[in-house]
């Protein structure tokens, strides 16, 4: 009985250091390893094709044409079989931007590559591809929106946030290929980016998926709809919770609850394109829930602060904290 109690008591201490009370953490966690300065050269491999979608010569959905969606994956040159996911989503209004354009996302995927993330960064459908999308979407945004160049961004939010949570399943489906932890995702991007990885954050995995069937749109047989996600982390830049209050609204779902995932947000108090405003609503939201955020307000910016700093912190020195803290990683 003694022999028995003693291993008993090794068994329920091993490994004390992880929290198992922390609430960001599910019982099947395990530590992943992440480094505070760079540790790996960053492997790129550039326009992996993640799924295909409709393009067409308008919103009336004639003449579609399949087209490619890419990405850039940002691997750590190491054999670690537990990569933490980040998933960044480029901005542009929905109707401008490119993963390698933008140059601060090329910089903040060699920032965390280099530091153990696998990190992917995406290309989506614009303004400019026509997406296909559902009708009822259309009439909705018709029936709300007047100025007719807010008609068509309202309406290129359906098929782009589509296309981000295909990126989505198709890196959950190649979790073997590039040694990643799918109960560690992250999404985050700036403005247009922003509001897109609210969006694909916190809305359910059928949303943006099932409102349109393989028989109106077959490009979804290469999206990899038998994969499911959790998304743990948000990292929201200077947007606006519109993508995800535009399902909301389409579909009738409630949105927030306490079990939404940890949002960090931060935006500049000067922004004349995206309103200040925008984050302060997302931040009383969580505060109603009860659900985490972190709430940086960048004084004085404007729109696009990437060289913002806070107590001598860069913004990605914070979302490494913020991630590390929310999903409980092993720094070292």
């Amino acid at each position: 009985m003694l022999n028995f109690t003693i291993i008993f008591f090794l068994l329920c201490n091993a490994g004390s250091s992880v929290d198992l009370f922390n609430p960001f953490i599910k019982q099947d966690y395990y530590q992943t390893r992440v480094f505070k300065k760079p540790k790996f050269n960053v492997l790129v491999k550039e326009n992996l094709i993640y799924g295909y979608g409709l393009s067409h010569d308008s919103y009336d959905n004639q003449n579609p044409v399949e087209i490619p969606l890419h990405l850039d994956a940002y691997l750590p040159k190491n054999t670690e079989k537990n990569k933490p996911i980040l998933i960044l989503i480029h901005g542009g209004g929905f109707r401008g931007g490119d993963k390698t354009s933008m140059r601060q996302y090329v910089e903040f995927s060699k920032y965390f590559a280099s530091r153990g993330w696998a990190v992917f960064n995406l290309n989506y459908r614009l303004l400019k591809d026509y997406g296909s999308v559902p009708d009822k979407w259309k009439e909705m945004v018709d029936k709300r929106i007047i100025n007719i160049n807010k008609n068509n961004r309202a309406k290129a939010i359906y098929p782009a946030v589509r296309d981000i949570k295909a990126a989505v399943r198709w890196v959950v489906a190649h979790k073997n290929n590039f040694g990643i932890n799918t109960n560690q995702i992250t999404v985050g991007g700036g403005s247009a980016g922003g509001c897109a990885s609210f969006g694909a954050g916190i809305t359910e995995n059928e949303d943006y998926l099932k409102e349109l069937n393989i028989e109106q749109d077959k490009t979804l047989l290469s999206t990899n709809i038998e994969q499911k996600f959790q998304v743990h982390s948000i990292i929201f830049l200077w947007g606006s919770k519109g993508c995800a209050e535009a399902i909301a609204t389409f579909s009738g779902k409630k949105l927030y609850n306490k079990n939404n995932p940890p949002v960090f947000i931060a935006h500049g108090t000067n922004d004349k394109l995206v309103d200040f405003k925008n984050a302060s609503d997302v931040k009383k939201i969580y505060q109603e829930t009860g659900a985490y955020y972190e709430f940086f307000p960048l004084e004085g910016k404007g729109h696009g602060p990437w060289n913002a700093t806070v107590n001598d912190k860069t913004l990605f020195d914070l979302v490494f904290d913020f991630i590390v803290k929310t999903q409980e990683l092993d720094v070292h």
